[in-house]
């Protein structure tokens, strides 16, 4: 099964999932709710059971940007900001109805702490960060047209999750371009 982040294939997740079952406050949010606002501290990490989040920055002239996503069975929080305790440089919004189920800052911290793993949270951070750095990297270097393949060979399901505009903002894009390119790849693939 694929996953939309990586740090999902960790050995740990499923431990880490499991605790969240265990000790988790359900929370439900509404399509285009907020997880976590920009600038603001946010002492809680969620576990979503049902729906689905997109992470936004802001433009300069304060146009969203989306960033990236977590999806069911994955976690919803700035992670950065989280773990220094510091306000969030995006904000979190539900793409959909979203039941989600919540611990504190010093729950998780617990369970990391007690977890049996050595270093599980350092892998956390680490396989965040490598996810971060190829998605750069790809920004500077690769056409959008291989920012889009690369986004679906790695996480097909996205298509039927969130709608192509949205795809088009988190490589960076115009929906337009993003056209163009799905029109060529389907041409392409038909002879």
């Amino acid at each position: 099964m694929s996953v939309f982040n990586k740090y999902l294939e960790l050995e740990g997740i499923a431990e880490l999932r499991e605790f969240f079952i265990g000790n988790g406050i359900t929370k439900e949010y509404g399509k285009k709710e907020f997880f976590m606002q920009r600038g603001q501290k946010h002492d809680h990490v969620g576990l979503i059971l049902k729906g689905g989040f997109r992470y936004l920055a802001y433009t300069s002239d304060g146009n969203e940007q989306i960033v990236g996503y977590s999806f069911e069975n994955d976690f919803v929080v700035d992670y950065g900001s989280f773990q220094i305790q510091k306000p969030s440089v995006i904000a979190g919004q539900a793409i959909k109805n979203s039941t989600v189920l919540i611990l504190t800052y010093d729950e998780l911290n617990a369970f990391y702490d007690n977890c049996g793993s050595d270093n599980f949270r350092s892998k956390v951070a680490e396989s965040i960060f490598e996810d971060i750095y190829g998605r750069l990297i790809s920004l500077y270097c690769d056409s959008p047209e291989e920012r889009y393949q690369k986004l679906i060979e790695r996480y097909p399901d996205i298509l039927n999750l969130v709608s192509l505009k949205e795809i088009a903002s988190l490589i960076k894009i115009t929906p337009e371009t993003l056209s163009r390119i799905r029109r060529k790849l389907s041409l392409g693939s038909n002879p």
